[in-house]
């Protein structure tokens, strides 16, 4: 049998204090010489600890933005003595809330089953991989033996956005006939002017929708009149323009301008899908330069589908304005002709050629065409704007300080424009309150 080198070092050191006993006749040291030399010799029979395996759950998961998740793993070693160093690789972006990623188990003689866990949240929204978990087995007396591997899966881990309750805002869905957001019809269902097909009356239709013509011919035995049937009108729908450029990502990870747009995104698409109606969505500025496009629809599937794009967005260079976005988006907010949200700071300095009146400008421009959309249909469509305020230590930092009468008169230049303004202060209340508030006042 070879030797390890920690071996030979503590047979050494046995036989230095077995001569310096003898010597001087010293039981002490002769004890001392006695153990270590055992313990010399019972290490070149003790292996490292051999048969490990770590199982970790859930393999896949999805959790909200700064939620705390609890990573469970399952130790197995199946022989061997010594320790066993565990070890999970986090993505730069994880924190450990409590316990630990690296954990040191001890093993005895015989199989050895232990459970470690820890938990872990992520501060910002996308898709991350916990690789495999990595571990070390190496054995007692500091010999240099060791084994080391990595067992279980990659983990998936989804983390989504934050979309807050609405509940308040379902209490408001009573149909009305003024011309206020959400109430709106499109040309797309109760009402149209579109036949569909001739049906036998039925209890409680109108009787201006009776076909007296189809009626006096008298084919059906029971003599029931006929009735027009249209198609029915969907309830109009939102069109969510998100401006994603990197001046939105200022302040905390949990509480800056770009995460409180997914927020507010995600509560008007909520709203909207709760009521029946159609929703399409366009981030620009994104970090691929392409942004991030979602094709109108509606139901659960859609608000899925909007989860999973906001939870992939990311900050890029303002490369886009929303002028250039409205033309991309034109085909779309033609056909649909739905209430328009656009997300932004009106504070910012465009990062552009020429002055900031400049960029001001287009930015009116592109509300005067969202609203002109409407004119086939002869009316206007619904343009709302929405100012995120950033956190007051960002808003120093960039040196932007947006004043009372600079607010007032930004806000009424886009409303002379056509579009309606509402500054949100995340900081002080949810976007959902502010949703309250402004469907109320638009009734």
């Amino acid at each position: 049998m070879r030797l390890q080198p920690s071996q030979l070092s503590w047979i050494a050191a046995a036989l230095l204090l077995l001569v310096a006993g003898l010597v001087l006749g010293n039981l002490v040291l002769l004890s001392g010489a006695v153990f270590v030399l055992v313990t010399a010799l019972l290490s070149t029979t003790l292996k490292p600890p051999n048969g490990v395996d770590v199982t970790r759950s859930p393999a896949t998961f999805t959790c909200w933005v700064g939620e705390t998740v609890t990573i469970e793993r399952r130790l197995t070693a199946r022989g061997g003595v010594g320790a066993i160093f565990v070890h999970d690789e986090l993505p730069a972006e994880a924190e450990v809330v409590s316990g630990s990623n690296l954990r040191v188990v001890w093993k005895w003689p015989g199989s050895h089953v232990t459970d470690i866990s820890y938990e872990l949240k992520f501060p910002r929204r996308g898709a991350f991989t916990l690789q495999e978990t990595g571990w070390d087995a190496r054995a007692p007396f500091g010999v240099s033996w060791n084994a080391s591997g990595s067992a279980g899966v990659e983990m998936q881990v989804s983390v989504v956005p934050r979309i807050r309750s609405i509940a308040r805002l379902h209490t408001l869905r009573t149909p009305t006939r003024s011309n206020s957001f959400g109430n709106n019809r499109s040309r797309m269902g109760t009402d149209s002017d579109e036949f569909r097909e001739l049906r036998p009356y039925q209890p409680g239709d109108p009787f201006n929708r009776i076909n007296w013509k189809a009626s006096a011919r008298g084919t059906r035995a029971d003599n029931l009149p006929m009735v027009n049937e249209r198609y029915p009108e969907a309830k109009r729908g939102a069109w969510i323009f998100l401006d994603t450029a990197n001046y939105m990502d200022v302040g905390s990870p949990l509480s800056n301008p770009l995460e409180n747009t997914v927020e507010a995104s995600g509560a008007l698409a909520d709203y909207y899908l709760g009521r029946g109606s159609t929703v399409g969505a366009y981030a620009y500025n994104s970090l691929d330069g392409r942004g991030g496009l979602l094709a109108p629809d509606s139901g659960k599937s859609q608000f899925r589908r909007l989860v999973q794009m906001l939870a992939g967005l990311k900050p890029g260079l303002p490369q886009e304005d929303l002028l250039q976005a409205t033309e991309r988006c034109k085909s779309f907010l033609l056909r649909l002709q739905p209430d328009v949200f656009v997300i932004t700071r009106l504070d910012i300095q465009y990062d552009r050629l020429g002055e900031t009146s400049a960029s001001l400008e287009r930015f009116k421009t592109s509300i005067g065409r969202l609203v002109s959309f409407g004119a086939a249909a002869n009316r206007r469509n619904r343009v709302c704007v929405v100012h995120v305020s950033p956190p007051e230590s960002a808003e120093m930092a960039q040196g932007l300080r947006w004043t009372g009468w600079e607010a007032q008169l930004i806000a009424a230049e886009i409303t002379g424009a056509g579009a309606r303004v509402i500054e949100w202060e995340p900081e002080a209340e949810e976007f959902a309150s502010v949703l309250v508030r402004y469907v109320k006042t638009d009734r």
